[in-house]
């Protein structure tokens, strides 16, 4: 039997036991196996794209452009998924192989039809063009184009490809990783020539820069936004985008330094989260390569990193959805989706239904407390990482906590926790496994509340975040 034949078998178990009103038996539920005590009693909802008006989230849909993955086989995965943009990248030689001569199916098909399913398409416009001397490299790592016949060419897609989408998609990136092949003033030069053309035609379009790589290099963008700066010429961005593939994934050092920077330019360029994400099996290739990762700490990593993320307003990517297969590298497998040998898609991963519990619960409607404070009593060797969250309809109270600090393991252990909330609110708060998605009864003896200080015991906190909540928040997504 099939995984999405025991999908659907558990599925309607469990709602059969809901309309019941009988507290949920569940051995197991997406990868994670029910150690606890506490008693079953709901489960969280996915919410589709067009059900969420917006949010944080958005999923990598890269390398379309090189065929590593087919949008057909997996797009009726994607609204299913509840985030409302999708990183895909421009295809410039997949799009035009004569000269001057476009060829916009590919495209179409994807760009067209993720607008239908209400999740925003977020153009990278990236990698270059063989038919053109000196055009652009197509592959990571490449270099802008840089003859005049390149850039000139490289002008007239920009403008075509922003005509034809402009009334669908708001977000476009400026190439991919500058920083590992392009010098900071080509760079310069390359982000004021393109985000005129964009402008050109679209005068509200939201213009991302940099797409720097993980290790966040905050230097290269300080050097390229002081010779804009210079040049009059810092307005041309809205935003600075960065990728973060990490072991550990709540480790923001450079990310902090960038903060920094930026914000010696003024508060008017944000930053985004544009590419985090973490492999579900062994490999000796591409980013997070030599660890024993599966797919249940590919599960943990990803929830950590983007909860990581809203816990410091950072709006966040996550890489990527679907496995590519790159030839001749082999196959990257940090998507939500694992990928058959003919690129179909063979079943949902654990990270899957762990990042639809996350934009179920957390969308527009969440706002985070920013003075939000806890005490906690853990065994001297755990380090906590918590955020504090409220529903702006009633102002009740949602906290995140996992154990952080190391790298995600293949185990489901817990620690008991003694915790206090100063400020809370709860009219009946319940816990919530993010990635099985099962919400427990919290039992009474466990909790008490004071003057509005709240207390737990015993509360088990994993490697990966579990969520406390008012029962109502999961209520929401019936």
């Amino acid at each position: 039997m099939n995984k999405s034949i025991l999908l659907l078998l558990f599925t309607l178990s469990v709602y059969s036991c809901i309309n019941g009103s009988k507290p949920l038996h569940i051995e197991e539920r997406n990868g994670v196996k029910n150690n606890l005590l506490y008693t079953i009693i709901d489960t969280v909802r996915p919410r589709e794209a067009k059900d969420i008006r917006s949010s944080n989230w958005a999923i990598g849909a890269e390398m379309m452009d090189r065929d590593f993955t087919v949008y057909k086989y997996w797009k009726d995965y994607l609204g299913k998924l509840g985030v409302k943009k999708a990183r895909i990248q421009s295809g410039w030689a997949k799009t035009e192989k004569e000269k001057g001569i476009y060829s916009w199916e590919w495209l179409d098909e994807i760009v067209y039809d993720m607008v239908d399913q209400q999740v925003e398409p977020w153009i990278d416009l990236c990698y270059g063009n063989p038919l053109y001397a000196d055009g652009g490299g197509t592959l990571l790592n490449a270099y802008i184009p840089r003859s005049e016949e390149g850039i000139n060419a490289w002008k007239n897609f920009v403008k075509a490809i922003v005509q034809r989408y402009a009334d669908h998609v708001t977000d476009w990136e400026i190439w991919n990783e500058p920083n590992y092949r392009v010098s900071v003033e080509d760079y310069a030069h390359f982000l004021i020539l393109t985000s005129a053309v964009i402008r050109e035609v679209s005068p509200k379009a939201n213009i991302i820069g940099f797409a720097v790589g993980s290790g966040v290099d905050y230097k290269y963008v300080d050097r390229v936004l002081r010779i804009l700066d210079e040049k009059g010429k810092i307005d041309v961005i809205n935003e600075i985008s960065h990728h973060r593939h990490i072991p550990v994934p709540e480790k923001r050092e450079p990310e902090t330094e960038l903060e920094k920077v930026v914000k010696r330019y003024g508060n008017r360029i944000k930053i985004r989260q544009g590419e985090a994400g973490c492999p579900s099996e062994f490999s000796t290739q591409f980013a997070l390569n030599n660890y024993y990762w599966t797919e249940f700490s590919q599960a943990k990593h990803v929830l950590r990193r983007l909860l990581t993320d809203l816990g410091h307003d950072k709006p966040s990517c996550c890489f990527t959805i679907m496995d590519a297969k790159d030839i001749p590298k082999g196959w990257n497998r940090k998507g939500l989706l694992k990928s058959a040998e003919d690129q179909t898609v063979a079943y949902p991963k654990p990270a899957y239904f762990a990042v639809q519990h996350l934009t179920s619960l957390f969308d527009h409607t969440v706002t985070r407390n920013k003075d939000f404070t806890y005490s906690a009593e853990l065994p001297d060797s755990c380090r906590l990482s918590a955020y504090g969250y409220s529903r702006m309809e009633d102002r009740t109270s949602i906290i995140t906590l996992w154990q952080q600090g190391n790298i995600p393991t293949n185990e489901n252990t817990n620690i008991a926790c003694n915790l206090t909330l100063p400020q809370a609110k709860f009219k009946k708060p319940v816990y919530i496994n993010m990635i099985s998605g099962c919400v427990y009864e919290i039992p009474s003896k466990d909790w008490s509340e004071k003057n509005g200080e709240y207390r737990f015991d015993n509360i088990p906190i994993y490697d990966y975040p579990i969520v406390i909540a008012d029962i109502s928040l999961v209520k929401r997504t019936l």
